[in-house]
């Protein structure tokens, strides 16, 4: 029988029926197979499939494997799925597939972290499956624990531990999480993820209850996993150190959790909890985008609903190159729950304007037909809250300059316009008073946040 496998096209999806992929079998290691050559625990103990997803960790990946097959658990089989690697890592595969028959892998290009988890959970012959990425290793004795947990408590349909962070070298820094938090459930994890994702093992069959890991996601497709398991099956948590987490220079941990692993994070919550608790707000988001600036963070807050469904601009006729006609009109719609507050504007007069009478450049703000209030233009670079309070679902904003200027466009044509429109921005009552704090008293942001929203998660 082959002990390793390149599959040709499509891999199998999880619906799909099981392939008879098998290995060589080595006397003593198992008490059975099935038919297809595949072995199978013991009444007592049962099979344990250890997935790693690698692609280029050829530097770590044979301590992640080292520490699976030292396990003191008598029956496992491992399984690394590989995305086409080019360092030595098919080499360390291919001498861990020649010595120890509980060893396979796959080797093919893959679409992923993801899909190559939902590759193996395809391949997995086990009741539970342990998933450990390649540069990650087991504490001894993890298998074991993970699986007398699961034995002991037959409603949980997850178990994990507690694990250490270990740096390049894979020597313990600090433990995960810090404190230790038990128990974990939706409401938890909602708040945040305290479940390390090496320290977790899965009951194969609620894994594919739930559909696998999204394969959309490419960092926190543990957090959503672990989410969808929840709603449905316990969680259980033991105290034992399972795992180390390695962090090191080229891990997605470390490169990507600010520009993938964040929005990942409030996307997935937003989804499931249709809310985005303060801890990843204020202490995650905000140390890692405040220094984008307010505007990027303002559109974030809208996407994420950070203070819930606020105004929104549909329409607008400012320019490509962000100049505006004399007559600035904006579609505005509101959800009556969260009125409009205030019209954030910045924005900058054309040096060749003409001189004004006495200096003054003024504009006329108009709301769904009434006047609004005259707004004068203190610099020619400006920043403007102008006051607009509206619970209407559709409203209309025009905004009259009292001065013009000629610019013409990309192909040459003249246009009357006013000014050079960077930002413009609907906020609600609570946006508003972040946008205040941000500017005003940055300091204080975080604990702003806190003392201000009051999430409710959808549980």
């Amino acid at each position: 029988m082959p002990h390793h496998v390149r599959l040709p096209g499509k891999s199998p999806g999880l619906a799909a029926e099981p392939l008879r992929i098998g290995y060589r079998i080595a006397p003593g290691n198992i008490t059975s197979y099935n038919e297809g050559g595949i072995c199978v625990a013991s009444e007592d103990l049962p099979l344990v499939s250890i997935i790693t997803p690698s692609f280029n960790q050829g530097q770590f990946i044979r301590q992640t494997i080292e520490s699976v097959l030292q396990q003191d658990y008598p029956y496992l089989e491992h399984i690394v799925i590989d995305g086409g690697s080019t360092d030595d890592t098919l080499a360390v595969l291919e001498h861990f597939s020649q010595v120890d028959t509980r060893f396979r892998f796959v080797a093919e290009p893959d679409r992923g972290q993801s899909h190559a988890i939902n590759k193996g959970l395809a391949l997995a012959r086990g009741e539970i499956i342990g998933w450990l990425n390649s540069d990650d290793t087991y504490e001894a004795g993890a298998v074991m624990k993970a699986v007398k947990a699961l034995q002991a408590h037959p409603d949980w349909g997850m178990v994990h531990g507690n694990a250490y962070v270990t740096n390049e070298h894979n020597q313990k820094v600090t433990v995960f999480p810090f404190p230790p938090k038990l128990p974990v459930d939706a409401r938890e994890l909602f708040e945040c993820c305290h479940i390390c994702q090496p320290s977790a093992f899965i009951r194969k069959e609620v894994m594919e209850e739930v559909g696998g890991v999204d394969e959309k996601l490419n960092f926190c497709m543990d957090y959503d996993l672990w989410i969808r398991i929840a709603k449905t099956h316990r969680i259980g948590t033991i105290e034992d150190y399972l795992a180390n987490a390695r962090y090191h220079g080229s891990s997605k941990s470390g490169t990507q959790w600010a520009s993938v692993g964040i929005p990942e994070v409030l996307e997935t919550s937003l989804k499931h909890f249709g809310a985005i608790s303060n801890t990843w707000f204020a202490d995650h988001y905000v140390p890692q985008y405040r220094k984008y600036g307010i505007y990027r963070m303002l559109r974030d807050v809208k996407t994420y609903k950070v203070f819930g469904n606020t105004p929104k601009l549909a329409e607008m006729n400012r320019y490509p190159d962000r100049m505006v006609p004399i007559q600035l009109v904006l579609s505005i719609k509101v959800d009556p729950e969260h009125p409009l507050d205030t019209l954030l504007l910045k924005g900058q007069i054309p040096l060749n304007v003409p001189a004004q009478p006495q200096n003054i450049q003024q504009l006329t703000v108009m709301l769904n037909g009434q006047l609004a209030g005259n707004v004068r233009i203190p610099a020619n670079l400006f920043e403007l809250e102008i006051p607009l309070r509206s619970d209407q679902a559709e409203n209309r904003v025009e905004i009259y300059s009292s001065w013009h200027v000629i610019v013409p466009d990309s192909q040459e044509n003249k246009r009357v316009c006013s000014f050079l429109a960077h930002e413009i921005v609907p906020l609600s009552r609570e946006e508003a008073a972040f946008f205040r704090v941000f500017t005003k008293e940055q300091h204080r942001l975080r604990e702003w946040i806190r003392e201000t929203r009051r999430p409710v998660p959808r549980i």
